[in-house]
């Protein structure tokens, strides 16, 4: 009998520690800034932060989706090329339960890296971005002088990581 249970209680402390991931962060469950952290080789380096606001645990893994825009909106249009460049290869997922944060390094190309090309230099004020996984977008305020050509290729993305 005594055995019988302790089989039980094993069973049942294996089948709780296999619980499944918490299912992938939606832009709801975010908040989502941008701060810049430093300049470095003609480019502004920005911490790209992923706050969970909900009371449920979520998680991220890979890159965020990340475009510079004219609006804060839908009818924003694009500046820069539509794809940024990433910076490394996809960390392993990264969970947050509610309150914690996760940050993704965001590269802007300023416009000295353009010299002597054609670059037609604009003020961009929001950054348009996709958590990982999602497919809606968050406007996020930022203010940065780069180039307008969407032949210029002017954001570098890396992937999620957790916020130490």
């Amino acid at each position: 009998m005594a055995a019988t249970a302790l089989a039980a209680l094993t069973l049942a402390g294996c089948a709780s520690s296999s619980r499944p991931a918490p299912a992938a962060c939606t832009p709801a469950q975010l908040r989502v800034t941008a701060a810049f952290s430093q300049g470095a080789g003609q480019h502004a380096i920005y911490d790209l932060r992923f706050t969970n606001v909900s009371r449920t645990a979520c998680t991220l893994h890979g890159y965020p989706g990340v475009s510079l825009v004219t609006a804060g909106n839908s009818s924003g249009r694009r500046i820069g090329s539509p794809r940024p460049l990433i910076m490394q290869t996809p960390g392993p997922a990264v969970t947050l339960a509610p309150g914690q944060r996760a940050l993704a390094l965001l590269g802007v190309a300023e416009t000295v890296l353009f010299t002597g090309s054609s670059c037609s230099p604009v003020a961009a004020h929001w950054l348009k971005v996709y958590p990982p996984t999602a497919r809606q977008a968050v406007y996020v305020p930022i203010n940065i002088t780069t180039c307008s050509s969407p032949s210029d290729q002017v954001l570098e993305i890396g992937s999620v990581y957790p916020d130490s």
